[in-house]
């Protein structure tokens, strides 16, 4: 029976990949960093990525891309078509495969498997709480067009409704609409374009700038306050006996914008979903070799 003491977590999502081998035996660790590697995107372009990266770490530690057990949690996960896709597809490169949203290794993350409702921030947005008796329950993880409130996409989607109602009503431009017309256009043909081309990271990728503005723009104060409204609605709807954390590449400049009543109830995350995914590994590598299986793979 082969034998392998080779784990590796992936965190996968809108903007970027991030990945880190571990050598359980010693502890000896690897990263990378690569593009997004939601399923959302595509299957064939996250396997892709997924894979390239897993090989370059596999170079850096002298081992076969068969050696390692692997679990992944990827955006658009939620979805259990494209997650079993992903999986069949990263099976034959690993000795063992598991994938997860994105939303499930977040919330392992945060506190390390123990109970928590925690919220993630980024590209997209989703909530999950984990009970007392390990029950898992998700909230939100939609997608842009359905939901993703909070997120970095919607934010950027909602900036574009406010810049494009400016135009049509041939409004003075705000500061915010100003900036928007240097990033798609001020030609309604460049605009179509645009959003005909436009994915959730560049929708996101408008946040930044705008957030900056708050300070002088009423356009740009209102969709701060929208997105804070959005995060607060999230809270409210999770099991407020768990402790609360936010995590993700907005938790940092949303969080000391909360109500003071809502920041007293969020906790510190000891983690985040790589964290998770690595954790989640290790319980895959531990409970196949348990069960004396090289052939162990399930769908999560």
């Amino acid at each position: 029976m082969t034998t392998t003491n080779y784990i590796l977590g992936i965190d996968g999502g809108g903007t970027k990949t991030v990945a880190k081998l571990i050598n359980t035996a010693t502890e000896q660790s690897w990263q990378s960093y690569g593009g997004p590697s939601s399923l959302s995107f595509g299957i064939k372009s996250a396997v892709d990525i997924i894979v390239q990266q897993s090989i370059d770490l596999a170079r850096q530690a002298g081992i076969e891309l068969s050696e390692i057990s692997l679990v992944a949690g990827l955006a658009g996960a939620c979805d259990d078509s494209l997650c079993s896709a992903a999986q069949r597809e990263l099976q034959p490169y690993f000795y063992q495969v598991d994938i997860f949203s994105d939303a499930k290794t977040s919330a392992w993350g945060a506190n390390q498997g123990r109970p928590i409702a925690v919220i993630a921030l980024g590209t997209g947005s989703v909530a999950m709480t984990i009970d007392k008796e390990g029950k898992e329950t998700l909230i939100g993880g939609w997608g842009l067009l359905a939901g993703d409130e909070g997120s970095g996409a919607k934010f950027g989607l909602h900036a574009i409704n406010r810049y494009l109602w400016e135009h049509d009503t041939r409004q003075p431009l705000s500061a915010t609409g100003c900036y928007l017309a240097t990033q798609v256009g001020l030609q309604r043909s460049e605009i179509l374009h645009w959003l005909r081309t436009a994915k959730s990271t560049d929708f996101a990728a408008l946040l930044p700038a705008i957030w900056q503005l708050q300070a002088s723009c009423p356009v740009a104060q209102a969709l701060v306050q929208q997105h804070l409204d959005a995060v607060n609605r999230l809270i409210q709807a999770l099991d407020t006996q768990l402790p609360i954390m936010l995590i993700g590449g907005l938790a940092k400049i949303t969080v000391p914008l909360l109500p003071q009543t809502i920041q007293q109830r969020i906790r510190p995350a000891s983690g985040d979903a790589l964290d998770g995914a690595c954790l989640l590994a290790r319980h895959l590598f531990t409970s196949s070799h348990a069960a004396g299986t090289a052939d162990y793979a399930r769908h999560g």
